[in-house]
């Protein structure tokens, strides 16, 4: 069976972090920015609207580990949750996977890294996304969730007069 609805997603961005650093490091060429506000490169915030997400990486042996990408670090290396292996024998996964938890998938190892994108989620890998808008958005939800969760999940309305 094939990997439906996915996405390319090629993760060679160490240079990129190396040379921009920390997240909000501002460079020449930024553009866009309001007020002063430093953004991160575009490649970083790309990655950073991948997380959480399910991804799909071969490695040099044959073997396919599908699981939720939660780090990527400079080095280059992925740090991937509730990952399953298929076997050497057996890439496209015919077989049922073997759970392997939490596990790290060095640079050196990788062959092919996609973003499993399902129906009505956003692709991260399209040429004409903004990752920045994305990024807001996330962060606009979470503000959201976290006020209501403060509020004890009530509806913020204020029923007395000033």
């Amino acid at each position: 069976g094939g990997w439906r609805g996915e996405g390319r997603m090629d993760l060679r961005y160490p240079e990129t972090l190396k040379e921009y650093g920390k997240p909000g490091a501002k460079k020449d060429g930024d553009e866009g920015a309001e007020d002063g506000e430093e953004r991160e490169h575009p490649a970083i915030a790309r990655v950073r609207c991948m997380m959480g997400r399910e991804i799909r990486v071969k490695v040099v042996d044959g073997r396919v580990f599908v699981g939720r990408f939660e780090c990527y670090d400079k080095q280059g290396n992925i740090l991937m949750e509730d990952a399953m292996s298929t076997t050497v024998d057996d890439p496209e996964g015919t077989e049922p996977h073997a759970y392997r938890g939490m596990i790290i998938i060095q640079k050196q190892h990788r062959v092919e890294t996609q973003l499993i994108v399902r129906d009505g989620e956003c692709d991260p890998t399209a040429p004409d996304f903004d990752p920045y808008k994305e990024l807001e958005e996330q962060e606009l939800l979470y503000q959201a969730e976290a006020e209501a969760h403060a509020d004890g999940g009530a509806d913020p309305i204020d029923d007395h007069e000033p």
